[in-house]
């Protein structure tokens, strides 16, 4: 304990930090939120006993103390899970179970009522929604799990965004818990919307914890249609209520909200009610419910949002609805009354309550007192029921964005709301007595976040604790105190806060001490809801040089005792005593030096006066007091003009220089403020003295006096002189402005007036800049020493008339063209006073020029178009300046004339899109300072490389092709090249490029690309989103090679694109699909044991190098091998291995080393792969001494011996060789066969791609159950019962129905039954045919009482299994040899009809369209039925027939338009086949009994305008050959690939003998037209052998079995089995899968089975394993199997259904117990499967063992799913069944007499009755 203590004490240390205020305050205590270490919460649980807070959150459990601090913490996940697979999960088992995160779905307190709480029950969605138990204290402390669960223990939903709700209630001292969830289309089927579970497990019971067994549960029809989406539930009074959505299934399948109700102690749901929730009309979606109070009185608050146009998705506008639980009650007890008593009708007979969810029951007539009776429902009542009739509420509040989370609170009997919504804000609501709510607050809790429904008050009703994704925050749902004054509280419009007058704080109403009395407590929403209030103050200004009394007037003055009073306070002085008259109070004002000064700057000041009582401030005003003599000191500049315009009333006094209050002045002459309302003058500021302004000029030069004039008004009262003052303010370089100040006695007068001070020298640099000054300004050039600009009265030595001559520094540029027209631009000083100075005086190498006036800048610098007419000469010379006649100015460079000329240009063509690099040559093409260039046809064309003799421009678009010339402009002189024009070709159109794959560090080199058309560019590049370029090469006009750039490993490649000139073409556009990058290969060493040791090599091998990822992006072709200086030949390359041939004889090493090394090279990746040694075998002759001792013979005998060994040697080494060569072929070969399976499953898997778009709606042709019971119950019978009607004249039909009534109720009495079917079953005639029919027909006729023949069933298997007990008990149910047998056949049928459609259909419907896709792409014979392509070896063509495929446009009629369409035939199809194919396409997804037989429609090939040829299969055309007569191809009429044909209907003279096939059944082969001794064939004749006497075709089919199959057909065996292997997985899989609940009817008979093996001592798991296999997968899934016809509206063929033949085999072959033993001699189908069988072996036995272990199955929830299956045509089975009892009238009757049981019930009696009225018998009645 002391260590967990510690812990527990470091974990609260560490998360301390994570607790933060919201915001700072410091009159209240700020809110609080924590983090919880950024974990994703989803629900929040509050302790109301202790007040801790629990919190649920992704994978964590958090335990929190009422202030937000951690106490403690536990993990629930995350765990291996997948919601495919139930609980437990193994690995081995569930393959794609993966590490998945536990969302919390529940959250609740286990409680009894007045007592505390027990446990924490926590739910999640792992392991498909199981709950556990958790301590209060310590959340990490487990106290109840389980770690097998069964299926009734899946509470919460698997998939985190399907909701569920739950409550916890306590019944007799049991607590229970009620859950609703919504519907996951993952994981277990079945689990109702709503149970009840268990929250302990009872001694009395075998069911766990959380188990729903035994209890209550809402059964519903179809748990996708009624998809509830939970909002809320909640126990209320006796009643537990659920707040949920879903479609309305009754009425318009809208989406609905409803609210549901049942008895707390309601364990059967008997009690169960709903009724739908309008608000307003428009809002239908449940977002977020509470259950609070409104008016004293229980309410529903109901957030609801506006659904997007039928769909269960919410918009963003919201509304708060509330709804009255009386009201509700109401509503919901007048549904059962309806439901109960009036068969849901009202008096008018309109519909206004129902049974809803699909359940067999109905609106009853029981007695009025039924529901009083009954309140909580019973056996005999209607359930569930839901009313028509929605209750109505309007919206009380709206708000955008939607509102996720609602809680209400009380106060003083009125109704807040807290509404959360989707952006982490906070809203509070108040709801008035009418119904509306007013938003008076909103916090910002959590912007990053919505705010989850879980919205908690505490117990104190002070505090809310708010759940957002991240973090839990705590506020205070008031917040009274941080209001510091009565306008800021009142204001706020908070409901919880009002204003306590005499405290003078902001507080709820409990707190204010005499908030009963008047006045004394303020309420924002009361009817006086103002704040004390001054007014009415007298008076409101006053001088401060004065004391007076103050009065005023208070509103709303609090009502106080006698010895009470009040005070006033002006500012921080002591407060003064106040005169109460009624509600008028008149206090003194301070005395002038009591006063605070006014704030610097101002003339006033403004002082709080207060009314108080004691300390606390009843109400403030502000009253001013003014200073007049600060108006005075404020406005120095005009003091008078300001004291008598002010606001406040202040007079001037002239002589005496004031500004006073008073109306009278010292020395007399007041000038009286423009305000006061007497007539006295003078007034206002015209009366003031003013100096206001200039009569002389405003110009003085710097450094000279200059007299100024000024004008005034009203100075003549001044006796003394007038004074100026200047102050200084530059402007700019020639004039600075400044103010004329004019004061009296140092006394400012008046600011009037401004004049300019100015410096000629100040920017005028020469002579031109200072004579074009202005001549006000008296500026002048002075000829000093040092001439410069002066005024003009400071030049002593004399001015200057003429100014010196231009001075030319730069010209540019200083070459053009000999027709000029290129800009010139001349800089120098001295360059003239204006434009006409030298408009006439520029010549540029003695040609006159005329100058441009925008450009020219007086004597700097100005730009000049030189026009000059053509010279013979190319001429050079100065630029020369004349100003107006005085001396020239003449430049020091030289401009020349130049004639430039083109020569060629490089290429001469280019593609439309432009940018071409067109390179024109020539001479003197830097002529001029710009150039221009352009083509005849293209817009100006930029040049961006300029050389003498080079120049390089990049062309423009253009709209067409063409030749153009090419024209180069300088200035005005143009260029053409005439003798070269330049081309505009089409653009480039890129077809194909190959490969599609590279790896990233490696240059790919052979990227080929091949061109539509010639590709005409300058440059063609391939480019990736990092804009990577690769120049491409050996470009011709059909292919180009590029090279795959080197991109970063793990780079984001976004985009790959090939760049010829402006043609930009993405890689995706040519394939439809990108350039994939793979990471690189890798190479290892030869000798990966020791690096660098060589490895030594046999000559005549391989060598073999291991590595990874070789061919993702590389192909045998592209890898180079090198061994020292020769190459080491590649022979095959795969994914891990590299073989190369070395050469025969050791080659020499690049380096200095004595060994060569192997090098590979894949691109641009080299790998040194290490050092080689060849094995030389080195032979020492033989000894001479040895030759010479030994004699002659034994020489010859020595050399023979070593002659033969020499031989076997060499021998042994070649045949080595060639074992290595071999083996490398046989690799080749494996490679290659699986390349074309990997091509065959590619091509399907595309074909497949429009199948898997279509799969799960209308694109499965799914037969309805009437069909598809008819094909199952009576296989290929035409006009089955099921199809037919009664056949009886109008006269007998009466009395014939009324006998088949009273038989049917006979075949519902169980021993007439069994009594019946066991007559007929002894019976010498009674066929095994009969006994299927017969069975059938029962079927038919029980049909709607299931549980009955379910029941029959059970016993005559029973009877059954005792027979066999004695004999073989293997040997039960292996055949249909009784009745019972089909009885169990059709009752499978009926049960996994649901299961065939909602599970096995897909991938059933796909393996048949692969097989059909598969088998049609080769050659089919007609006759035969034999197909290139198949799994089976007997229907196998195994002649290499030649064929091509042929595509065919088809002219299809849509309406009024003919369309083509495209359909792939081979050659060698009949017309017939061509005919099915084109059917095939033009109907593909549609159902094959909603087509056009092939045999009413005729094929016309149409070629032009009349060519129409009818074809067909025979006709006069057909080559006969002996006795064999071929039947009509494609060939055979010499068709061409894309010729147009049409199916047209066929005349009813050409039809021929009309002939019945059912529908998907198999065609008839053609081989029943024989015609006058013909034999027909199509791709192969068949066998001509004559008839085979019995005895001998033993002997024959040993011989078949024996001969082997070659090599080529294994391969074709081999290839359709690898293609077709993952839909064939996918249907076992399907079928035998344990990731979802087994069909409940599999699983109640598997355990019925279990229990006759267990009752007859059985104890032999083979033989209860033979059973079940039997029942279920013999019985059904390999009849479905064989014929797909009984579950698909299609067809199949001989040749598919031979594939189809094989697949059920091996399906059969896989549930046997036996060992799967094959050998030479096994049939080549199961050899085919042989390594499948032993993995399917393992999903059955793993599928039966699952089945074994698991809680026994509900019988009464199969049955409910079966009772909308009903609608048989029951009297034609009673009918038929009736022609039995005729023709064994006698026996039965005898056999039912015999029966002490029949003689009771007078069964033979009955049975006479039904003979009398069905067919007029005679009896003896």
């Amino acid at each position: 304990m002391p260590a967990a203590a510690s812990l527990l004490l470091l974990l609260a240390i560490l998360w301390w930090p994570l607790v933060l205020p919201l915001a700072p305050g410091h009159l209240q205590s700020p809110p609080t939120f924590i983090t919880l270490n950024g974990s994703r919460l989803n629900h929040l649980l509050l302790d109301t006993h202790s007040g801790h807070v629990y919190v649920g959150a992704v994978n964590v459990l958090y335990h929190l103390s009422p202030d937000l601090q951690l106490l403690t913490w536990g993990k629930t996940g995350p765990k291996l899970d997948s919601p495919d697979c139930l609980p437990p999960i193994d690995p081995t088992d569930c393959t794609q179970a993966e590490t998945t995160d536990n969302t919390n779905k529940l959250l609740l307190l286990e409680e009894i009522k007045g007592g505390d709480p027990l446990s924490l029950i926590v739910c999640g969605t792992v392991l498909q929604g199981i709950c556990e138990k958790r301590s209060l204290e310590n959340v990490s402390q487990v106290l109840y799990k389980t770690d097998n669960p069964v299926d009734t223990q899946y509470v919460a939903a698997n998939n985190p965004r399907v909701s569920t709700v739950g409550v916890v209630v306590e019944q007799k001292g049991v607590l229970l818990m009620l859950v609703g969830r919504g519907y996951t289309s993952k994981g277990p089927g079945g689990i109702p919307p709503i149970t009840m579970r268990r929250l302990t497990p009872v001694a009395r019971h075998s069911a766990p914890a959380f188990s729903h067994e035994e209890l209550g549960k809402l059964v519903v029809g179809s748990y996708s249609e009624y998809n509830n989406h939970f909002v809320k539930a909640f126990h209320h009074n006796n009643y537990v209520y659920f707040v949920f959505s879903r479609r309305d299934m009754w009425g318009k399948r809208e989406y609905r909200t409803y609210v549901s109700r049942l008895c707390a102690g309601d364990p059967n749901f008997y009690s169960y009610v709903e009724v739908p929730l309008s608000c307003g009309g428009r809002y239908n979606l449940a977002q977020a419910a509470v259950l609070g109070y409104y008016r004293e009185q229980p309410a529903l608050f109901v957030a609801m949002a506006m659904g997007q146009a039928s769909t269960p998705t919410p918009t963003d506008r919201t509304a708060l609805c509330v709804y009255k639980v009386e009201e509700l009650d109401k509503a919901l007890h007048g549904a059962q009354l309806l439901c109960y008593t009036q068969e849901g009708k009202d008096a008018n007979n309109k519909e206004k309550a129902y049974i809803e969810y699909e359940v067999s029951s109905s609106c009853l007539k029981l007695p009025q007192d039924s529901l009083n009776e009954y309140p909580c429902g019973g056996e005999h009542t209607p359930s569930p029921i839901a009313s028509a009739i929605a209750l109505e509420a309007t919206p009380a509040f709206t708000w955008t964005p939607p509102i996720t989370a609602v809680t209400t609170a009380t106060e003083v009997g009125h109704t807040i709301v807290l509404l959360g919504d989707k952006n982490g804000r906070l809203h509070k609501v108040f709801l008035h007595a009418n119904g509306t709510g007013t938003k008076y607050d909103t916090v910002e809790v959590d912007a990053e976040s919505p705010i989850y429904a879980d919205l908690l008050l505490d117990s104190t009703k002070q505090n809310v604790y708010v759940l957002t994704e991240r973090k839990v925050t705590k506020l205070h749902v008031a917040q009274c105190e941080k209001h510091l004054d009565c306008h800021s509280c009142l204001s706020n419009r908070d409901p919880y806060c009002g204003w306590c007058s005499l405290e003078g704080r902001c507080t709820r109403k409990m707190d204010c001490a005499r908030h009963a009395q008047l006045h004394h407590w303020i309420w924002s929403y009361g009817r006086e809801r103002q704040c004390v209030s001054i007014e009415s103050l007298h008076p409101s200004i006053q001088s401060r040089e004065e004391q007076t009394q103050v009065s005023f007037t208070v509103l709303q003055l609090p009502v106080l005792s006698k010895d009470e009073s009040l005070s006033c306070a002006f500012g921080s002085l002591a407060a003064q005593p106040a005169v109460v008259m009624e509600n008028r109070i008149t206090c003194q004002s301070p005395a002038p030096e009591q006063l605070p000064p006014s704030p610097p700057g101002n003339d006033h000041v403004s002082v709080r006066m207060a009314l108080r009582f004691g300390d606390v401030t009843i109400s403030h005003t502000n009253i001013t007091f003014y200073d007049c003599k600060a108006v005075g000191r404020l406005n120095a500049t005009s003091p008078c003009m300001a004291c008598v315009s002010s606001m406040w009333p202040c007079h001037w006094c002239v002589k005496d220089e004031l500004c006073t209050h008073d109306k009278s002045c010292p020395r007399q002459h007041v000038i009286y403020n423009s305000r006061v309302s007497e007539l006295s003058l003078p007034r206002g500021p015209d009366s003031c003295p003013c100096v206001w302004t200039l009569q002389s000029s405003p110009l003085v030069p710097v450094g000279f006096d200059s007299e100024l004039s000024l004008q005034g008004k009203n100075l003549d009262i001044f006796e003394v002189m007038l004074i100026c003052r200047l102050s200084f303010h530059p402007i700019h370089y020639l004039v600075t402005v400044l103010y004329l100040l004019v004061v009296s006695s140092l006394r400012l007068i008046c600011v009037c007036v401004t004049v300019q001070l100015y410096d000629c020298s100040v920017g005028q640099s020469d002579c031109s800049q200072c004579r074009a000054v202005a001549g006000n300004y008296g500026c002048v050039w002075c000829a000093d020493e040092t001439p410069g600009c002066v005024y003009n009265q400071s030049c002593t030595s004399g001015t200057m008339d003429t100014c010196p001559p231009p001075l030319i520094t730069e010209v540019e540029p200083l070459t053009g063209p000999l027709e000029g027209g290129i800009l010139l631009t001349i800089q120098g000083s001295n360059l003239g006073q204006s434009f006409q100075d030298i408009q006439a005086g520029v010549t540029v190498a003695g040609v006159t020029c005329r100058p441009l006036p925008e450009a020219y800048r007086i004597s700097t610098r100005y730009n000049s178009s030189v026009k000059i007419t053509a010279s013979a000469n190319v001429t050079a010379g100065p630029v020369v300046i004349t100003v107006r006649g005085s001396e020239k100015g003449e430049s020091q460079q030289t401009f020349s004339y130049q004639n430039p000329q083109l020569s060629r240009i490089v290429p001469e063509k280019g593609p439309l899109a432009g940018g071409t690099m067109l390179t024109v040559h020539g001479s003197q093409l830097l002529t001029g300072q710009r150039t221009e260039q352009s083509s005849d046809q293209i817009a100006g064309l930029q040049a961006f490389l300029v050389s003498d003799t080079r120049l390089i421009c990049r062309t423009s678009h253009s709209n067409q092709t063409g030749r153009v010339p090419v024209k180069v402009v300088f200035g005005k002189a143009e260029r053409i090249l005439d003798s070269v024009l330049f081309s505009y070709m089409e653009d480039p159109v890129i077809t194909d490029a190959t490969p599609t794959e590279s790896f990233y560090g490696y240059v790919r080199s052979r990227l080929i690309i091949h061109a539509k058309m010639k590709i005409q560019c300058s440059s063609a590049y391939v480019s990736f989103c990092l804009q990577i370029q690769e120049l491409c090469t050996n470009v011709t006009s059909e292919r180009m090679i590029c090279k795959s750039p080197t991109v970063e490993p793990k780079s984001r490649i976004v985009r790959v694109w090939f760049e010829m000139d402006n043609v930009h073409i993405d890689f995706h556009t040519i394939k439809n699909k990108p350039f994939t990058y793979h990471p690189n290969p890798d190479l290892f060493q030869l000798n990966s044991e020791s690096r660098g040791t060589p490895i030594r090599f046999k000559p005549g091998g391989v060598l073999a190098v291991e590595g990874k990822g070789l061919t993702l992006a590389m192909n045998r072709d592209e890898v180079v091998a090198r061994l020292g200086d020769k190459e080491c030949v590649v022979k095959t390359l795969d994914n891990t291995h590299l073989y190369c041939e070395p050469p025969e004889e050791q080659p020499l090493a690049l380096d200095d080393s004595d060994l060569p090394r192997l090098k590979v090279l894949m691109g641009s990746l080299a790998f040194d792969l290490g050092p080689v040694q060849y094995d030389n075998d080195l032979h020492s002759p033989v000894p001479l001494a040895a030759q010479i001792g030994l004699a002659a013979g034994a020489a010859v005998v020595v050399l023979i011996v070593l002659v033969i060994i020499l031989m076997y040697r060499r021998k042994s080494k070649q045949a080595l060789r060639d074992y290595k060569k071999v083996l490398v072929q046989l690799e080749t070969l494996e490679i290659n066969v699986g390349d074309q399976c990997r091509k065959e499953f590619t091509d399907l898997m595309t074909e497949m791609m429009d199948l898997s778009s279509d799969v799960g709606g209308p694109g499965i042709p799914f037969l309805d159950y009437r069909t598809y019971a008819e094909r199952v119950f009576f296989p290929g019978q035409k006009g089955a019962p099921l199809s037919q009607n009664l056949d009886l004249p109008d006269s007998r039909r009466q009395t014939v129905e009324q006998g088949l009534g009273q038989l049917n109720n006979l075949l519902n009495n169980r021993l007439f039954l069994i009594r019946f079917i066991h007559t007929l079953e002894v019976q010498q005639s009674f066929s095994q045919r009969d006994r299927g029919y017969v069975a059938s027909l029962l079927t038919m006729a029980l049909h709607d009482k299931l549980e009955y023949f379910t029941d029959v069933m059970k016993t005559l298997l029973g009877d059954l299994v005792q027979q066999y007990v004695a004999k073989n008990p293997k040997l039960m149910l292996r055949r249909t040899e009784t009745v019972m047998e089909k009885m169990l056949t059709n009752w499978m049928s009926i049960c996994l009809y649901s299961f065939l459609k909602e599970v096995a259909g897909e991938p059933l419907y796909k393996l048949y369209r692969a097989i059909k896709y598969q088998v049609d792409k080769g050659p089919v014979d007609a006759v035969t039925g034999k197909a290139k392509r198949t799994l089976n070896d007997s229907h196998l063509l195994r002649e290499d027939i030649e064929y091509c495929s042929v595509t065919l446009t088809v002219l299809v009629k849509s309406g009024v338009e003919v369309q083509p369409c495209p359909v792939k035939v081979l050659d060698t199809d009949t017309i017939t086949q061509v005919k099915d194919k084109i059917l095939d396409q033009i109907y593909k997804g549609a159902a094959f009994s909603q087509r056009p037989a092939a045999d009413s429609l005729d094929l016309e090939w149409r070629s032009g305008q009349a060519g129409h040829l009818t074809l067909s299969d025979d006709d006069v055309t057909a080559i006969i050959q002996g006795r064999w007569k071929r039947i009509n191809t494609l060939q055979h009429y010499k068709v061409p690939d894309g010729a147009t044909v049409a199916l047209v209907p066929r005349s009813q003279s050409s039809l021929g003998v009309n002939q019945f096939y059912q529908t998907g059944e198999k065609t008839p082969m053609l081989e029943g037209e024989e015609e006058e001794g013909l034999r027909l064939w199509h791709l192969v004749k068949p066998s001509e052998d004559p008839e085979i006497p019995k005895h001998r075709k033993s002997s024959m089919r040993e011989r078949e079995r024996a001969k082997a199959i070659p090599e080529i057909y294994l391969t074709r065996l081999l290839s359709m089995k690898g293609t077709l292997q993952k839909f064939v997985d996918d249907v076992f899989v399907a079928i035998l899968s344990t990731k979802r609940p087994p069909p409940i009817a599999v699983r109640f008979f598997f355990d019925f089975l279990d229990d006759m093996a267990e009752k007859h001592g059985i104890d032999d798991p083979e033989t209860v394993h033979i059973w079940k296999t039997n029942s279920l997968p013999l019985r059904f899934w390999v009849n479905i199997l064989k014929n797909p016809q009984f579950v698909f509206d299609v067809q199949v063929t001989d040749s598919v259904d031979a594939v189809l033949s094989v697949i059920a085999q091996t399906f059969i072959d896989s549930c046997t117990t036996s060992e799967h033993k094959v050998g030479r001699d096994s049939p080549v189908n199961k050899l085919l499967y042989a390594r499948e069988i032993p993995r399917y072996k393992q999903l059955v036995e793993r599928y039966y063992s699952d089945i074994h272990n698991a809680v026994s199955g509900c019988y009464q929830e199969m049955n409910s799913t079966l009772t909308e299956l009903s609608g048989m045509n029951s009297l034609v089975a009673l009918h038929e069944l009736y022609k039995y009892i005729n023709k064994y009238y006698d026996q039965i009757i005898m056999s039912l007499e015999e029966d002490a049981a029949g003689q009771k019930m007078q069964l033979a009696y009955r049975l006479q009755q039904v003979a009398a009225l069905v067919e007029n018998k005679v009896t003896d009645l």
